[in-house]
């Protein structure tokens, strides 16, 4: 005040142009304030304090009373992206509204944070159905980012069931094998696969176990498999296949023997998958009784995945199938039978064979024979949409063989950026030591994709002690 009245006398002077001075010092203290509300420093105080304003209001809203504020608060926070909003977000994952829960579950899905495990898992106890399949997907979501998508293009969209064929490495849609799952997730999940209140979410359990890849699961998976319920029989199967252990197979021989062809199929794939000998007799009587083109299809799979001189005539007889479906394994199990007589028939049949897939399966087989220069038409097949589902795996069962490894290093600055990506896949499960070396100098790739598979790769190898 005294300020004011001193500054106000000096404006009532008129001596010496004194009222000029004193107006030329405010325009410069106020030209000096305006400066200093300009500079990033403090521009950065008004965001943080704004933003920190409407944070404060938000959790504010999360205990008002009216459950469309809550869900809309919850969702805002969501948006936000802030990882260090799931403690007050799970809070509400018991809230007695429903839209209120399924809100906070997507919310925690999004914010994808470590801290998110717990109430997701405390989700999977909810009574709505929808909101405990959501849990698991969120769940399976924080181990394999990008299996729920949850853009506004397709909200909160599981990308499950994307099935391509057993030797796609049987389901694209795996975790790395380098992840350590929550004890209390193993937990929660091992009771839901046998208690859970409906058997959607009995399946999507044990999807999830599979994915994952849950050794531990492995048990409660084979006694799945006993159910009347053919939608978890077929999950269970499909995710033994893919956590690959080799005990489960014997007790699940039984199977081959369903009504339903899709669950005979299923077996047959597990047990080839599994390397299950025991089968091996009830695999062919399958092949030679069953009436289904589809089950003998995957009863030759699953047998050429466990050759031997018993079986060889087998293969030797289907190379000459008409049926495509029946060519592949033959081809496939004649290929790794390695024996060099077959290696002639291998060639003929590959002269003349037009299909594109038996081709593929041909070139298998007589690079599995040591000719190496068919390796670069396995990986040409990298570029193919259609047939780069069966290609990968070849090359990761063939890249098992040093001189098969040191062939695909050359393909690794491919100008296609599919066969360089889909080649640091290869060698992620079968690579080594120098293939690391190789996979370095994709990290600085000029395609960020190729960059982020050869950095999990190298990662992989590294988990493995190479």
């Amino acid at each position: 005040m005294r300020f004011r009245g001193q500054l106000n006398h000096r404006r009532g002077c008129r001596n010496d142009g004194s009222q000029a001075h004193v107006e030329t010092n405010e325009r410069r203290e106020s030209t000096t304030v305006l400066a200093w509300m300009k500079t990033p420093a403090m521009i950065l105080c008004l965001f943080t304090a704004t933003a920190w304003g409407l944070q404060t209001n938000l959790e504010q809203q999360l205990q008002d009373p009216d459950p469309r504020v809550r869900e809309n608060a919850v969702k805002e926070i969501g948006e936000q992206g802030n990882p260090a909003s799931v403690a007050t977000l799970a809070t509400l994952v018991q809230d007695s509204e429903e839209r209120v829960r399924v809100a906070v579950v997507r919310a925690l899905i999004r914010l994808g944070s470590p801290a998110s495990l717990a109430p997701l898992t405390l989700a999977l106890n909810d009574g709505i159905p929808e909101i405990r399949y959501q849990a698991i997907d969120g769940i399976i979501n924080f181990y394999l980012p990008g299996y729920v998508d949850t853009g506004f293009g397709g909200f909160f969209r599981s990308v499950s069931r994307r099935v391509e064929s057993m030797f796609s490495d049987v389901d694209t849609v795996v975790a790395d094998p380098d992840i350590n799952v929550d004890p209390e997730v193993l937990r929660v999940f091992s009771q839901s696969l046998t208690g859970a209140p409906d058997m959607e979410t009995r399946i999507r359990v044990a999807r999830a176990l599979g994915i994952l890849r849950v050794q531990e699961a492995v048990p409660a998976l084979v006694e799945a498999c006993f159910s009347e319920n053919t939608g978890l029989i077929l999950e269970s199967l499909r995710a033994l296949q893919k956590i690959k252990d080799d005990t489960a197979g014997a007790r699940i021989s039984f199977l081959l023997m369903y009504p339903q062809e899709d669950v005979q199929i299923q077996a047959a794939m597990t047990l080839g998958l599994l390397g299950v000998e025991e089968a091996i007799g009830e695999l062919r009587v399958t092949l030679e009784t069953s009436e289904d083109e589809d089950v003998r299809a995957a009863a030759l799979e699953a047998l050429a995945f466990m050759p031997n001189e018993s079986t060889a005539l087998l293969f030797m007889r289907h190379l000459m199938d008409r049926e495509e479906k029946l060519r592949i394994p033959a081809a496939l199990g004649l290929g790794r039978l390695k024996d060099p007589e077959h290696l002639p028939h291998v060639e003929s049949a590959r002269q003349r064979e037009r299909n594109a897939g038996v081709r593929l399966a041909l070139n298998f087989a007589l690079v599995s024979h040591g000719r190496l220069e068919y390796v670069s038409e396995i990986v040409s097949e990298l570029e193919s949409r259609a047939r780069r589902g069966e290609a990968r795996p070849y090359l990761i069962e063939l890249a098992r063989e040093d001189a098969v490894r040191n062939q695909l290093y050359a393909h690794l600055y491919s100008r296609n950026t599919e066969v360089r990506r889909n080649l640091c896949m290869v060698l992620a499960t079968s690579g080594d030591s120098n293939s690391i070396v190789q996979l370095e100098n994709l990290q600085r790739d000029r395609e960020s994709e190729v960059a982020l598979e050869a950095s999990r790769a190298i990662r992989i190898l590294r988990a493995r002690g190479f």
